[in-house]
């Protein structure tokens, strides 16, 4: 099973998809982040925006993640 770069970190840093859905939980759901865990379907656009302000949210504040970082280019 290949791992996405969000499933990746999250994996590392022992976080859950609720984690991440807290830090937006306004925008985003537990569906869209596990969605974009799986990576077996491209992840929207808007989608992967809220997801890259998420994480940086949750995972580091002083080194913020661009969205090209998270998703592959033709992720979109």
């Amino acid at each position: 099973m290949v791992m996405t770069k969000i499933d990746e970190l999250l994996s590392a840093g022992n976080f859950t998809n609720h984690d991440v859905v807290e830090q937006l939980p306004e925008n985003l759901n537990h569906k869209m982040v596990q969605k974009a865990r799986l990576g077996k379907k491209p992840v929207p656009r808007h989608t992967q925006d809220l997801l890259t302000e998420a994480m940086n949210r949750l995972l580091n504040p002083e080194t913020r993640f661009r969205r090209e970082d998270l998703f592959p280019a033709g992720d979109a």
